[in-house]
């Protein structure tokens, strides 16, 4: 049986993602995949906010390796971040005995990918009205520049006009909303996903025209995604591309904070009780990143809170989904 939301049909995500900053990207786009197995969500497509080719390409094998290749990945124009980092030229790069790639992708030109704004402008255009669900889990790069795109052959209407009609809700993973960083928000470095691009953040938080549900640093912060799943939990398949991933960000064993898998298990699941919301309000960003959230009835923002016990069923779910048993073309006979 086909799981849905509460409006009976499969949430339908655009993901926009910085892959290869962090291991936790990688972990929740699989459990996006996972979930549009389970018919809880469709992966419509995927923005990449990291200014590195092999960020894209990275996508483009995961996703190929799921069996949904034909899932069109955007690159972003110049972004932040351009460095190969640990993980996303080495696992792309890898062959197996007969020099084959290990892990296909469907695009073989890293040139070949469209850029990001023109992807999402799109995918929005072909989209039903407030249909998408946009989860961020990168720099606003892309958001940023689409709000400020024009009309073109996709859709009369201008980037934050198309955004407004299309897009039901964001969840964001940006910025820290602990007691702490509320009570001195100078005090604390910006969060990773505000600081390497805070104009861009600054004016998609500012301008976004739909409700923003923000997963903050301290969410995932305390609820590590263990060593012990990436070492006993992928037996399923030969090479796992996430696997591969994991064991080359940093040195085996270890536990790494679930961040952006935070934001992908809400965004799929809002209503499951994994989480609880603050009251409405607004975000704002400072010019240096620094965060303040103002509360206000009727505001577009509010961000997740979870105790101990929604932790330990967050972070049990988030490991079963990422590495749940699917139909990849590597599998063990």
């Amino acid at each position: 049986m086909t799981r849905t939301n509460n409006h009976g049909k499969p949430v339908r995500i655009i993901l926009d993602t910085d892959m290869g900053n962090d291991i936790d990207d990688a972990l929740a786009l699989a459990m996006l995949h996972a979930l549009q197995s389970r018919g809880e969500c469709e992966l419509v497509g995927v923005a990449v906010s990291k200014g590195n080719p092999y960020a894209a390409a990275y996508v483009d094998a995961v996703n190929t390796f799921y069996g949904r290749g034909h899932i069109p990945v955007g690159r972003v124009a110049d972004g932040v971040t351009p460095e190969d980092g640990n993980f996303i030229r080495q696992v792309v790069g890898l062959a197996d005995g007969a020099g084959a790639p290990l892990f296909p992708r469907t695009t073989g030109d890293l040139d070949a990918y469209p850029w990001a704004v023109d992807e999402l402008r799109r995918l929005l255009a072909s989209a039903e009205d407030c249909s998408i669900v946009i989860v961020m889990i990168g720099f606003s790069t892309n958001m940023a520049r689409l709000f400020g795109s024009g009309a073109d052959g996709y859709s009369d209407l201008d980037g934050l006009a198309l955004f407004g009609r299309k897009v039901k809700h964001v969840v964001m993973m940006a910025a820290e909303f602990s007691a702490e960083a509320l009570a001195s928000p100078s005090r604390k470095e910006p969060e990773f996903n505000i600081r390497m691009d805070v104009p861009s953040a600054r004016l998609f938080i500012e301008r976004c025209p739909r409700p923003i549900y923000f997963s903050g640093f301290e969410v995932g912060s305390g609820i590590s995604y263990p060593a012990t799943a990436i070492e006993g939990d992928y037996g399923w398949c030969a090479h796992h591309p996430v696997v591969e991933a994991y064991k080359r960000y940093l040195p085996m064993p270890y536990d790494r904070p679930s961040w952006d898998l935070t934001a992908v298990l809400y965004a799929v699941r809002p209503e499951r009780g994994y989480f609880d919301l603050s009251d409405p309000g607004t975000v704002e960003v400072e010019e240096d990143g620094a965060i303040r959230f103002r509360p206000q009835a009727g505001g577009l923002h509010r961000y997740l809170l979870a105790d101990d016990r929604q932790r330990i069923r967050i972070g049990e779910a988030q490991a079963l989904l990422a590495a749940q048993p699917s139909r990849p073309w590597n599998k063990k006979a």
